[in-house]
């Protein structure tokens, strides 16, 4: 598929690992990240579900920004296009987007310990 952005691009995490961050501070922004994701998610789902705005996209920003800190680019565009949608009312739209969530985040996870299996 043309113009499909990377899953991980592993340059801000190897930046900080340069810059003489601890080696497990990736691993405990992984297990942060196996934390915070899925009950975000189904925040999310629940939220687009009852087409609150404000939950939605809340919850997709935060999503968003997360992800495309460790490098996610894949899922935090996902992200991104779902709060816009939420933003601006196209819910049906929305409401789709959200049901690849859950696999783009096991993508996302199996890149990231791929990627950074015991920093």
């Amino acid at each position: 598929m043309a113009g499909l952005l990377p899953v991980l691009d592993p340059r801000p995490l190897q930046d900080l690992l340069e810059m003489g961050a601890e080696p497990g501070l990736v691993q405990e922004l992984i297990g942060l990240l196996k934390e915070d994701v899925p009950p975000r998610i189904l925040t999310l789902e629940k939220a687009l579900g009852a087409a609150d705005e404000a939950l939605s996209v809340q919850e997709a920003h935060q999503l968003k920004g997360a992800t495309a800190n460790l490098g996610l680019q894949r899922f935090a565009d996902l992200a991104g296009r779902i709060e816009d949608g939420a933003r601006e009312g196209r819910w049906a739209e929305a409401r789709e987007l959200v049901k690849a969530l859950p696999a783009a985040y096991e993508e996302a996870l199996a890149a990231l310990l791929a990627a950074f299996p015991e920093s």
